[in-house]
């Protein structure tokens, strides 16, 4: 009898452990379904979420907006070579910024006439990184300037509101 009820109990606890571990993750990273919220305003506690993909030799959005305040922007590269998003705030035309003799943005020039709000460096394809930035109302330029990425366009702007 002893041996029944062990054959009862022991599959019986094995269910109970594989259905406990099938919860959520404490690993930090963020859903698809979040980015999506955080990226219309949504989200909680310590600021907003947005995210702006780069491909090759893109960002998506392009032209983005948002709200004022502490913000986390998420930077998946879905291209197949590095990249970076460099922020500054600055009325001017993206693709009229100062530049070196190699083409890519002059950030000693363009800090010169713009703020310089920050970056999300360094960013392998495939992988997500994100940068914390306290944005104020205004309008900015956002670019990779790594070698011969900005002379193949690969800048937008940000709206803040």
């Amino acid at each position: 009898m002893r041996f029944w009820l062990l054959g009862i109990v022991v599959p019986l606890a094995l269910a109970a452990m594989l259905v406990a571990g099938c919860g959520g993750s404490d690993s930090g990273e963020t859903t698809t379904a979040e980015n999506e919220t955080a990226a219309t305003g949504g989200g909680g506690g310590g600021g907003k979420r947005l995210e702006i993909k780069m491909g090759d030799y893109f960002f998506s959005p392009a032209s983005g907006t948002t709200t004022a305040g502490k913000t986390v922007i998420e930077a998946p590269n879905e291209g197949a070579v590095e990249h970076e998003l460099v922020l500054f705030k600055t009325n001017m035309d993206p693709a009229k910024l100062p530049t070196e003799a190699g083409g890519g943005v002059d950030e000693e020039k363009l800090d010169e006439i713009a703020e310089e709000a920050g970056e999300v460096p360094d960013v392998e394809a495939g992988e997500t990184k994100s940068g914390k930035f306290d944005l104020t109302p205004g309008r900015y330029v956002i670019f990779c300037n790594l070698p011969g990425h900005y002379a193949q366009g690969m800048y937008g702007t940000l709206t803040v509101k």
